[in-house]
């Protein structure tokens, strides 16, 4: 087995070291942490593919997740590229296609066997139903409810996912025989919190949380904004843990700088022009439940993302470390 680049912060030195490394190159290069946070490391698939949307199975034994078959780590890959495949075993690369066609977002049933995912054909995005075990193709929603349906999360037989109306994305909640459609808000990947009738979710970047009870919403997490170093935070795929006493989300954030070159108006007046330039790295976090208690997990010269629990304090998630976009796993020492 291939050695797994992976350091751990113990130091100032260490951390400026990864701090240096990441301002002079962005090429994918290591994952750094606290092992006060995180331990156990390991990277679980080796095959190079683009890899996203990781979603654990309720029993811990299984995932589900969607690959595209493109290696370079920079290009650009559209959500139709992707289909879903299976790891049979959670700590083992051996994978299963299990949706050939173009498909993302693939989540669980709670009996580990059946899940739901995104299907695009005919030019539209749609929710399905199926099962690893040949369970076949039902149709939750034969048409999009706006613009498309994506990014489902499933309680029972209750569903939210997003869609997009007028080129804003909005919250929906329908029963997974695609009835009882209702507009929720604006607000992008939510996900349903494990007993209690509410879910968290993303809206302007933030991480909030709606009760269904009275439809309170509640911003838990605000995304923040550096005036200094011209930054603009965007919070990701949040979600509960398996008790809902913590959630975890990834973050990352827009980099804007001023111009060094000069635009003259006239002879005695000139503008200095902004604009954008890169966007920083992302990076998994974990909160209490109620927002309080932020600690970062990881850091470094690479993106870390599309975070999912597993049991035992156990998670996973997708990083791209040395040009390969790749599923890790790794244990919460910061949680009992």
């Amino acid at each position: 087995m291939a050695k797994i680049n992976v350091i751990k912060t113990f130091s100032v030195a260490a951390f400026c070291a990864a701090l240096l490394a990441g301002c002079a190159t962005r090429t994918a290069d290591i994952i750094t942490y606290d092992s006060a946070s995180l331990s156990n490391v390991i990277r679980v698939t080796d095959n190079r593919f683009r890899k996203d949307a990781v979603r654990v199975s309720p029993d811990g034994s299984k995932i589900l997740y969607c690959e595209a078959n493109v290696t370079s780590v920079g290009a650009y890959v559209s959500f139709d590229q992707f289909s879903v495949m299976l790891l049979r075993d959670a700590n083992l690369p051996s994978k299963t296609p299990v949706v050939t066609d173009p498909s993302f977002g693939p989540v669980w049933y709670d009996d580990s066997a059946g899940f739901i995912y995104v299907v695009y054909e005919g030019g539209s995005s749609k929710l399905v139903k199926s099962n690893i075990t040949g369970g076949g193709k039902t149709y939750i929603t034969r048409n999009s409810i706006g613009d498309y349906d994506s990014r489902p999360s499933i309680k029972g037989h209750d569903i939210l996912c997003e869609t997009g109306i007028n080129g804003v994305r909005h919250l929906v909640r329908l029963k997974d025989d695609g009835s009882e459609v209702t507009i929720l808000g604006e607000g992008n990947s939510p996900s349903w919190h494990p007993t209690e009738n509410k879910f968290v979710f993303i809206k302007d970047g933030s991480v909030c949380e709606m009760n269904l009870a009275n439809n309170q919403m509640t911003q838990i997490y605000s995304a923040a904004t550096d005036k200094n170093r011209n930054i603009i935070e965007s919070c990701l795929q949040p979600s509960y843990s398996r008790d809902g006493k913590y959630i975890l989300f990834a973050k990352g954030a827009n980099t804007f700088i001023t111009a060094t070159t000069k635009t003259f108006l006239s002879s005695i007046r000139s503008l200095f022009k902004k604009s954008r330039v890169e966007t920083e790295r992302q990076h998994l976090f974990l909160m209490n439940a109620n927002g309080t208690g932020l600690t970062q997990l990881t850091s470094g010269n690479v993106d870390v993302f599309s975070p999912s629990w597993g049991i035992d304090n156990e998670i996973f998630f997708v990083a791209n470390v040395q040009n390969a976009t790749e599923i890790w796993k790794a244990r919460l020492s910061v949680i009992n």
